[in-house]
């Protein structure tokens, strides 16, 4: 059952705040998650905004990011909705972390750049695009603000029209653009309705370099059946190939699990350099 939102959300020129769960050493929020007013009543809306009010928007994947996250590294936020972990990373008290964040719905990728206007950071930048496995033109399905993806890459959504075509880059082409990150260690976010193993795919350069500490993607419910299953444990293989080990979070709270894609797991995956498994989890 979805929890209710458990605080009375401040208005201001006709957008709604919600305060982050992260909190400074003074316990004020560490940042201010905002959105316009009609937004409300969706559903990817309800479900942020009732899980940070109540235990914080999804617990391990936030506790591990904020663990993982050192000075100088680079957060690569691909899929960032309205820039929820975006956020979270640029104000991390590590300081000196930059953010680069993909979002290629419209709206979202303003309400992104939004946020990052309103908390005043300057370490992010929003790339309104999708990434890939090679750079075109894509349609893209839209499902509550949360929900969008790549036609075709969701089975759930191959019987609609899409109506909205946007530009897909890769990792490798789109961070190679940003000097700035060149030495960087990288920690990658990738939330897209089953469009993950295209998006790795546009990704060897990065994966093979040793910069990535870890990989935090969305095993969802295009992953359960069909080509799309088949293209995830591709995925898995070549992402333990390049040295990554895979687990999940326990269900029962405790030390996330080893990730077996043969199963129906339904969650965020966490794919670590083995190094750092310990530094994790202890």
């Amino acid at each position: 059952m979805q929890p209710a939102i458990n605080t009375t959300l401040q208005t201001a020129d006709g957008w709604l705040t919600v305060p982050s769960s992260l909190k400074r050493t003074d316990l004020t929020p560490r940042f201010n998650l905002s959105f316009p007013a009609y937004f409300l009543n969706d559903a990817g809306a309800v479900h942020l905004i009732a899980h940070e009010t109540n235990d914080g928007y999804e617990p391990p994947t936030r506790d591990l990011i904020e663990r993982m996250l050192r000075r100088g590294d680079a957060f690569v936020d691909v899929g960032a909705h309205w820039g929820f972990f975006t956020l979270q990373a640029a104000t991390h008290p590590a300081g000196d972390i930059e953010v680069i964040a993909f979002e290629p719905e419209l709206m979202n990728a303003t309400i992104v750049s939004e946020n990052v206007a309103r908390n005043q950071l300057s370490n992010v930048a929003v790339i309104c695009a999708a990434c890939g496995n090679e750079p075109r033109l894509a349609p893209l399905v839209t499902n509550s603000t949360m929900r969008h993806c790549i036609f075709g890459a969701d089975t759930r959504f191959d019987g609609r029209t899409p109506s909205k075509w946007v530009p897909v880059v890769t990792l490798d082409g789109a961070l190679a653009r940003f000097a700035k990150l060149a030495e960087r260690r990288l920690v990658v976010k990738i939330d897209a309705e089953g469009f993950e193993p295209n998006i790795v795919a546009g990704a060897p350069s990065l994966l093979l370099s040793g910069r990535v500490a870890m990989i935090i993607w969305e095993c969802g419910e295009a992953f359960l059946a069909g080509k799309r299953r088949g293209a995830m444990a591709a995925m898995v293989a070549f992402l333990s190939d390049c040295g990554f080990c895979h687990f999940r979070p326990d269900e029962t709270g405790g030390r996330p699990i080893a990730f077996d894609p043969q199963t129906s797991w339904n969650g965020n995956v966490f794919s670590l350099a083995p190094q750092l498994i310990a530094e994790a989890w202890g």
